[in-house]
Parts: C-alpha cells; structure tokens; sequence
C-alpha cells in the first residue's frame, strides 16, 4: 500500500493552499470541517483500515410530498479507522449531490477516537468522541452545523449465550440557524440471548431527552431577530421580552399549498428557514428553552431457517414523556437531514418483518415489509390551502424493499428497490414513491489484525 499512501501525502501538499484559505473564514462550522479535513488526511496514512463507498440513488418523490418530484443522489465516502483495541483514530468524509435540487446537497466530515477498556474477561467498556461538520450549499446553508459527540457503552456476557448492554450517546450541536440548536441524551439497555435452535431474542428499553437551547429569538436591537420576526409588531415584540411565552405570528405567515406559497418545487426555492410546504420553521417566538423526553421498548426475534435462510421479526413502542416540536412542520426530505424531523419529532410504533437468503456463497439477498404509525405532537394538519384542520398531525407508512448484495475479496456490489405509501390526516404528507439504489464499498486498505 505504498503506493496509496504516497498519493495521500500528495494529496496533502497539493490541498495546503486551499486549506489555509478555508482555515482562515469566520465561519466557525466551516473551520471545524477544515481541522476535521487535515486530521482526516493524516490519520488515514497510519490506519489499519481505508474505506471508499459510492452509491446512486433514483428517487419519485424527493420531498415526499402529495405532489410527486423526482431527483438523483449520488453520495461519494471515504472512511479511515484504527485497530480495535487500545486507543485509535477514525474518520469519514461524505459528499453529497443532488442533481435537480442541488440547494440540499452537503459535505461532511467526521473525526472521533475511541478506546476500549476490558473488564474481567467477560465484559468490557467502550468509549468514543467525535466532532463532525456539516455544510449545505448556500441556498440552504441554515442547515449547517458543526456537532460534537460523546459515545459511552457497557458490554457483558452473563453466559455464553446472553449480553447484557448498556449504551449511551450525548450530543450537543451548533446550527448556523440557532432556532434548531440542541442539546440530547440518549440511554438504552437490551439484552441479547441466543438459543440453541438458532433463535435469537432481542429486547431493549430507550429513554431519550433533547434540550432546545431557543426556538425562537427576540432582541429589542433586532440584530439576532430571526427571519419573519419584523412581521411582528414591535410592540408584541418587546412585550414577549417580558412575557417568556410563545408569542403567534400572523395567520397569513402559515399559508402554504397551492392557495399560499406554491407546490414543494417552489417552496424548495425559500431555502432552509421555510418548510417544504411553504411556511416559515419559526411561528411560535420563545424566549426561553424547551425540552422534549421519550421512552421507548423494542423486540426482535430471529430465526434461521436451515443454512440458507433467516427469519427476523420486530417491533418498537414510542411515547412522548414531555414537550413537543417547537417548530410549524415536520419535515422528511429524501436522504438529507432536516433539523425538524428526528426520533424526538413523533410518538408511535413500528413493526418490521425480513427475510434473508444466502442465494450463493458470496450472493445475498433480503427482503424486508415495516409499518409505521405516528403523531407528531405539537403539529396541526393543514388542508393543502394552508388552514388548520384542527387535529394533530398523524402518519401511517407501508414499506417494501429488496436488496441484492454481491461480496467479493474486497469489493462488495449493491442494488436496493424500496416502495413506500404514506398516508396522514394532513394531505401535504400524503404520498408514494420507487426508490432504486446502486452502489459499491470498496476496502482499499486492510491490515491483517482487521
């Protein structure tokens, strides 16, 4: 690999100016990225392990919306990591294009290092910390932010057939548009036992707390007054100082649909302060932090079916402790994150059935249906004119999908179809779409100890 490394150190030399100009921007995600970008380069030269995934994705409906609009993504990975034991170095770097709506395409980095600590022969603890970047073109560059995450997991066998796990992850994260910034907490504990009939029984109980630091800003100076915040009245303005409550913007700032401010394609064009339907993120103005706790169960129960085939049936169970979405939408884009639509956004449950198929020896397949139903506490369904329809938004999904994965030396050859049916009681978010993927992962460098 002699060869590889010669270029990485190319590489270096050849992207110095570019970094140092990078470097010197005020922009303090687009820093981190650049730290993340020379950390990157010259941790992969020592790594026991180089990773470069390609993948193509064909999607019908981008926006997943009631009204269908078809793109592409190509998403390009390269991801370098460390020997498993002691202390080590990982690291990934993501691109991501989108040819039609190209505002959502990102780049992303990632830095961590982990360490393992045996305990006793049976158990063992598992820590990690991590800083990532994230920028969005500019169209869409309310989205960017920069994260830092703390990973702290705890592994034993009780025997030699059960594992008793805790997990941990905290995070806390900075976006250019404040009014999505958080703090979260994640805790799970599950349990794992294997039978010898080749059965294997899963459950795990979650608890999940995210903090918003502020969902809506007012300044008397007007220089940290979000945008839309002038079509509040100075007077209400001032007086929500005081008040430390939500204060409402006016009802003509929630139309969206074809009666307000168009179709997905042209709401897409008011960049990443606005929803996909076409109303401003921020209609409720805080001036102090919300928070919103969630608990959750889950199973899986696997079985195998001979040498060839496995059976895996699952189920999650999601409840809303306390708070709600702070923001006016909810909104799921196709592969690309939106701060409004995460695990905290919804309460409900899931079930998942799949069914896996050793065709040949390096030929896999799987099948997989999941059904989800949700609501989304704190978001009213709107007709498609923009008004209120007075009851919680409320989502059922059908999914199908079926893969084919092709293993070799060090390539391994995918192709993915999923459909999925979305209904809810907000005709915005009724929909359904084809999703074709193709891609590659390539391990360019691995160390006999991997």
């Amino acid at each position: 690999m002699a060869g590889f490394r010669r270029r990485l150190k190319s590489n270096i030399i050849t992207m110095g100016g570019i970094l140092r100009k990078m470097a010197r921007t005020k922009n303090p995600v687009l820093a981190m990225t650049t730290g993340l970008l020379v950390l990157f380069l010259a941790g992969s030269l020592s790594a026991s392990t180089v990773q470069f995934t390609l993948a193509h994705n064909a999607t019908s409906n981008v926006f997943q919306s009631y009204q269908p609009l078809s793109d592409q993504l190509t998403s390009a990975s390269l991801y370098f990591g460390g020997d498993s034991e002691g202390l080590s170095l990982y690291g990934d770097f993501n691109l991501s294009f989108l040819y039609k709506y190209s505002g959502l395409s990102s780049f992303a980095g990632k830095l961590g290092a982990d360490y393992l600590v045996p305990a006793g022969s049976r158990s063992a603890f598992y820590f990690a910390l991590e800083g990532e970047g994230v920028l969005f073109r500019s169209l869409y560059d309310y989205f960017n932010h920069g994260t830092i995450r703390f990973v702290a997991n705890f592994k034993s066998y009780l025997d030699a057939a059960t594992i008793v796990r805790l997990d941990t992850l905290s995070q806390l994260r900075d976006y250019k548009y404040s009014i999505f910034d958080y703090f979260s907490e994640n805790v799970s504990l599950s349990l794992d036992h294997y039978f010898p009939s080749k059965t294997t029984l899963k459950i795990e109980a979650g608890y999940g707390y995210k903090l918003y630091f502020h969902p809506g800003i007012i300044s008397s100076t007007g220089e940290e007054t979000p945008l839309l915040a002038a079509q509040v009245s100075s007077a209400v303005g001032l007086g929500a100082l005081a008040y430390r409550g939500p204060v409402l913007l006016p009802q003509a700032a929630l139309q969206g649909g074809p009666g307000g401010h168009g179709g997905p394609g042209e709401n897409y064009e008011m960049g990443g302060s606005y929803s996909i339907r076409g109303i401003p993120y921020q209609t409720i103005y805080y001036t102090g932090s919300q928070n919103i706790q969630i608990a959750s169960v889950s199973g899986l129960l696997a079985q195998g079916l001979g040498d060839r085939f496995g059976l895996s049936l699952g189920a999650l169970k999601q409840w809303n402790l306390k708070g709600q979405n702070p923001f006016a939408s909810s909104d799921e884009l196709f592969m690309v994150e939106n701060p409004t639509y995460d695990q905290f956004s919804w309460e409900g449950y899931s079930l998942t059935a799949k069914l896996t198929a050793l065709l040949s020896e390096n030929l896999n397949g799987a099948f997989q249906y999941d059904y989800f139903s949700r609501k989304f506490p704190g978001i009213d369904s709107l007709d498609l004119e923009g008004n209120s329809l007075g009851i919680q938004r409320e989502d059922k999904r059908h999914q199908f999908s079926a893969r084919l994965q092709l293993d070799l030396r060090r390539v391994s050859l995918f192709i993915n179809y999923a459909y999925i049916k979305n209904s809810s009681t907000d005709p915005w978010f009724t929909w359904d779409g084809n999703v074709i993927s193709g891609g590659l992962t390539w391990n360019l460098q691995v160390t006999p100890s991997r």
